[in-house]
């Protein structure tokens, strides 16, 4: 993977600031270790740093077509660029590197830009200045799997990056926080939508482009409408489950074998879990060796390198383990460093480290990511399920049952049953949509109302907003497949992915998940819901395809989940680095001492746990120093 960034001003014959873009473009260097460099023309400057995988002797950026005046910054990888390259070459293009770049760039030349991401698969964040048009286009893959930020200057100049930090350096953009979004961020864990943490800079939302020409108004286009295609494939003819099962398994081989192209070395993620093994047993389909990393705890109910462990002997990996220790909180400092806008998924940390193991051995890891939104793998699909057998009970029978288990004590082990059959209850009454939400909330909307301080408070906010309109996009699919486009328009984009390329892009190492190939998630959106969700137990096909090559314990399995023992560590090895952040001079921004101290304390007597709401709030207060100054 790479950084890009970019300057784009209207004035006419005036060349953008290069010491800003270059400033911005270092600010990027970690996730391009390789190289780096800029162009600048009249109107446009581009940065780019590279991370070299294909085309490692011939791939600079930015890349010009010189003779066409195009100029590119490119951030991914396009798997059928072997196949878009001889297309083009059969048309007597010829090419004068081995790269995916100048497919982009011949590509654009050729078909122009909607037939060309109409062609493309795989992951990508791109920027190319079309100079004879005077047109600049920031364009992101379907499923927005690699990130783009981009603001507006007040002159009619554009600004974009890949992360937020090179924005940030951007004299002419204010460095304000987003109030709403930070609300988002308390109540869930993460910035949802496309707005960012920094009011006025945006994310470019996937399946879009983003045209912006010299005194004319910003347009942004979908080129890929998943609600669209979604319901689309919900209309299509009924087959039988076993050419469902057949296509499947074509595919995903497909998916898996197109992402092992690479020049340099080439792993795997292995958590012991269904996804993660199955996919390791794909690649050694197709090679007779592969190295295997994973990562555990100290905390047994948290680990999982047994499981790891027993899948790497039966497929015959070579096999590296790595236990997270927290004892000092430098770790937890290094990832706030890392993460340019506030995130409190815990399982960043263990991510984090697990790129950067797998860095020291390779420079391309395979991971498991999407299988869980693809076939409905997670607890939450179960319990909107069983939301659907008994959210028309009374009222008031399940406002008394909500209580007593409520007054049961926290368990600090793993997502263990009493949570679980807490969060369930407390959202029970609720309508399908809003329950779904529920579940993965930190806080609930009056929490919330008494933590900010009153000053701060947003009128109006609504933490479930993002999910009632994602639900809404799609009234014409089953109930399980609404949720799993809500899942997509929320957790996958905002949560899953943006943890990814953060901890990945932390240290140089790139991420390829073939349950995101946007052709399996197509298919996958028209499956009958009982090949995704069979009972209460997810991932139906996928566990048929994994008959025959993963253990059968590991298919099984019920799912695990990747998160942190936060709870102890908060009341344990970070216990004097909580008390510093979230109650030293300066305290928590927006939020009041006396209910930031009041939580701290039930925290520390155990007489509550609220372990994964003090790591975000150390998580917001650790982001955010302003790299201006």
């Amino acid at each position: 993977m790479c950084g890009i960034c970019g300057i784009a001003h209207p004035v006419h014959n005036q060349r953008p600031d290069g010491p800003l873009l270059d400033r911005m473009t270092q600010s990027l260097a970690h996730r391009g270790p390789d190289d780096g460099g800029t162009v600048i023309t009249t109107h446009v400057g581009l940065g780019h740093r590279r991370l070299s995988v294909v085309g490692v002797a011939s791939g600079h950026q930015p890349m010009e077509l010189v003779e066409r005046g195009l100029v590119l910054t490119y951030n991914g990888e396009i798997y059928n660029f072997p196949e878009l390259r001889a297309q083009l070459e059969s048309k007597g293009l010829s090419f004068r590197t081995q790269s995916d770049t100048e497919i982009l760039l011949q590509g654009y030349a050729q078909w122009g830009m909607d037939e060309l991401l109409r062609r493309l698969v795989g992951m990508f964040a791109f920027a190319l200045w079309d100079g004879p048009h005077q047109r600049l286009y920031l364009v992101r893959d379907r499923l927005g799997v690699k990130p783009l930020y981009w603001a507006s200057g007040h002159d009619g100049s554009l600004y974009f990056a890949s992360e937020l930090r090179a924005l940030r350096l951007v004299p002419a953009l204010q460095n304000t926080l987003n109030t709403t979004a930070a609300h988002h961020y308390l109540t869930l864990g993460y910035i949802v939508g496309q707005k960012s943490i920094i009011e006025g800079i945006e994310q470019l939302d996937g399946g879009s482009y983003l045209t912006w020409e010299p005194g004319k108004s910003t347009k942004t286009t979908c080129y890929w409408d998943f609600a669209e295609i979604w319901t689309a494939r919900q209309n299509e003819p009924v087959l039988n489950d076993s050419a469902y099962q057949e296509a499947f398994n074509a595919l995903l081989g497909q998916c898996v074998s197109e992402r092992l192209l690479s020049e340099v070395p080439l792993g795997a993620f292995l958590s012991g879990g269904l996804d993660s093994s199955l996919i390791c047993a794909q690649v050694l389909q197709h090679q007779s060796r592969l190295k295997t990393f994973s990562m555990g705890f100290e905390e047994r109910s948290y680990s999982e390198l047994p499981w790891a462990s027993l899948v790497a002997e039966e497929l015959g990996t070579d096999h590296v383990d790595a236990i997270v220790a927290c004892e000092d909180p430098d770790l937890l400092l290094k990832v706030a460093g890392h993460l340019d806008e506030p995130f409190a998924d815990t399982s960043i940390l263990p991510t984090y480290v697990l790129c950067r193991e797998a860095r020291s051995h390779l420079t391309v890891a395979l991971s498991g990511d999407g299988g869980d939104e693809l076939l409905a793998g997670y607890t939450t699909h179960a319990a909107d399920k069983i939301h659907g057998w008994i959210h028309r009970a009374p009222a008031p029978l399940l406002a008394l049952a909500d209580t007593l288990v409520q007054q049961l004590p926290d368990s600090r082990r793993k997502v263990g049953t009493v949570y679980k059959l807490k969060q369930f209850l407390s959202g029970a009454r609720r309508n399908p949509c809003d329950a779904h939400g529920w579940w993965r909330m930190l806080l609930s909307h009056e929490a919330l109302r008494e933590l900010v301080e009153p000053d701060a408070w947003q009128n109006g906010f609504e933490p479930l907003a993002p999910f009632r309109s994602a639900y809404a996009e799609v009234p014409d699919l089953n109930p399980l497949d609404r949720m799993l486009y809500v899942d997509y328009k929320t957790w996958l984009l905002n949560d899953i992915l943006v943890k990814v390329d953060r901890a990945s892009m932390a240290h140089g190492l790139e991420v390829r998940s073939p349950f995101l190939d946007h052709r399996l998630v197509e298919f996958c959106a028209g499956l009958p819901p009982h090949l995704k969700l069979r009972g209460l137990r997810g991932k139906h096909i996928l566990r048929k395809a994994a008959q025959g090559q993963v253990p059968d314990r590991v298919i099984r399995r019920k799912k695990a989940g990747f998160n942190s023992p936060v709870s102890h560590w908060v009341a344990g090895p970070w216990r004097e680095l909580v008390h510093d952040i979230l109650l030293g001079v300066s305290g928590v921004p927006l939020l009041q001492r006396a209910r930031v101290e009041h939580l701290i304390t039930e925290h520390m007597s155990k007489r509550r746990d609220h372990g994964h709401l003090l790591f975000a709030l150390l998580m917001f207060s650790l982001w955010g120093a302003d790299p201006r100054t």
